[in-house]
């Protein structure tokens, strides 16, 4: 697997967004099911919960394995 960048949404690109209140306990879900593996790539608490608003707001909904594959996507999008 690709190693994930440490960063911010905003910092590879993406504008953050907040999902709306419907979505916004998926958000919290899926952050908490993907942060230990995004902290092992070294991620804070503050970057995983903004990866996973941002996902979900966009995406409406997804397992880790997409949301990761999606931040891998948006990173390698940046650096284009």
């Amino acid at each position: 697997m690709d190693h994930l960048e440490p960063e911010h949404p905003h910092d590879a690109g993406v504008p953050e967004q907040i999902p709306d209140v419907m979505q916004f306990e998926g958000a919290e879900l899926l952050a908490n099911e993907a942060r230990a593996q995004l902290r092992n790539d070294g991620f804070t608490d503050g970057e995983v919960d903004e990866w996973a608003q941002t996902y979900i707001a966009i995406e409406h909904s997804g397992d880790v394995e997409s949301f990761l594959a999606w931040i891998r996507n948006q990173e390698k999008s940046s650096e284009a």
